[in-house]
């Protein structure tokens, strides 16, 4: 219990700290979105223009032009609905919950964005409760929702915008490890000859949430192609969301690696030694990714020698005469040990190259 409890309060803790950046935009931006159309427009009660600047921000992180475009869209169709409907059918209860049906009914023609939908519904049912049929509040409505999502992006973008690195960098590192720590127990049921084991820590890879990594990826890529800050990282972006694609391949290939390992104990197939020690390899090129991950570098790593000792020792293993689960386990092996390189900044050809020098492909071999 404090092994686990422990684990799910780093887990929290580091995702409060990924997220410690996007409270602080969201403040900004509510504050700032406030005085723009209370100070600056004059509009005495700018409710709503905080409420779309903080959704800008803190709902759809990697995707906040689109979303802010769409709650804009929104609020103009919910205010035109509301105000149609209105004048139809009148103020009341149950003419209330009418408007809003209908206007999210509508709504749903147009589009099935969440937000879009949520919008029109709200700035239906607002008309519909606080203001006669010749309302005065749909336009400043509509302002606020343009001056919130402007607001919103001039923060994320311009004024704070995320570092795309580090934010990779700090989401990809805790699924990096759980990934080695898993691989890792592949290689002890080798060692051990349990099944049981290998099931273990192909239930484990399997409910791996690799979320964190892919909203990063996401944002990382909104940061340097909206924010002129980052600009200049463009290019590295690139490098580090291949190679987190990468490593993703990699944790699905290690679900195909662990099932393996399993079949070839249920069936009591052959093990040697240098299969376990292929895999601890592996596990120790990975766990290395998350310590000295860098795309962009130019110098060997431990991450590459560990990598290309894991297939080394599977070329010995493949020499031993394994059967076929074991050649799919040599072939999960090779798999992720060039992924594994790639992901540290060597080109595929050259990865492949350094496999192929090692040992000969075994994808075809009956």
């Amino acid at each position: 219990m404090r092994r686990s409890g422990g684990a799910k309060l780093r887990e929290r803790l580091i995702r409060l700290r990924l997220s410690l950046l996007i409270a602080v935009q969201a403040g900004v931006a509510a504050a700032g979105s406030w005085w723009v159309a209370n100070d600056v427009l004059d509009n005495r009660q700018p409710l709503f223009a905080p409420a779309v600047a903080v959704g800008t921000i803190a709902s759809s992180v990697g995707q906040r032009f689109r979303r802010t475009l769409f709650l804009i869209a929104g609020v103009a169709v919910g205010i035109t609905l509301g105000d149609l409907l209105v004048s139809w059918v009148g103020r009341g209860h149950i003419q209330i919950g009418l408007i809003v049906a209908v206007s999210i009914l509508l709504a749903m023609l147009f589009s099935g964005e969440g937000s879009f939908i949520t919008q029109v519904g709200g700035s239906a049912m607002v008309l519909a409760v606080l203001s006669p049929a010749s309302t005065s509040l749909a336009l400043p409505r509509l302002v606020d929702g343009v001056v919130g999502g402007t607001v919103g992006l001039l923060v994320s973008v311009v004024v704070l915008p995320l570092h795309p690195i580090h934010r990779i960098r700090r989401a990809g590192r805790p699924l990096i490890r759980r990934i080695a720590a898993q691989i890792d127990r592949v290689a002890d049921a080798a060692a051990d000859r349990d099944p049981n084991i290998a099931q273990q820590a192909l239930d484990a890879l399997r409910n791996l949430d690799s979320t964190d990594l892919q909203t990063a990826l996401s944002a990382a890529v909104e940061v340097v192609r909206l924010s002129p800050l980052r600009w200049h990282n463009h290019n590295s972006v690139e490098g580090w969301r291949h190679g987190s694609e990468l490593m993703l391949r990699s944790l699905l290939q290690s679900r195909d690696l662990a099932l393996n390992m399993e079949a070839a104990l249920r069936r009591d197939e052959a093990v040697p030694p240098s299969l376990p020690q292929a895999i601890h390899c592996l596990a120790d090129a990975v766990r290395h990714v998350a310590i000295e991950w860098s795309p962009t570098s130019g110098s060997p790593s431990r991450s590459q020698e560990s990598a290309l000792k894991a297939v080394k020792c599977a070329q010995d293993a493949l020499n031993d005469k394994l059967d076929i689960n074991g050649i799919n386990i040599a072939n999960d092996i090779s798999i992720i040990a060039v992924n594994t390189i790639q992901a540290t900044g060597v080109s595929k050809n050259d990865a492949e190259a350094l496999r192929c020098h090692l040992g000969p492909d075994t994808t075809n071999r009956a």
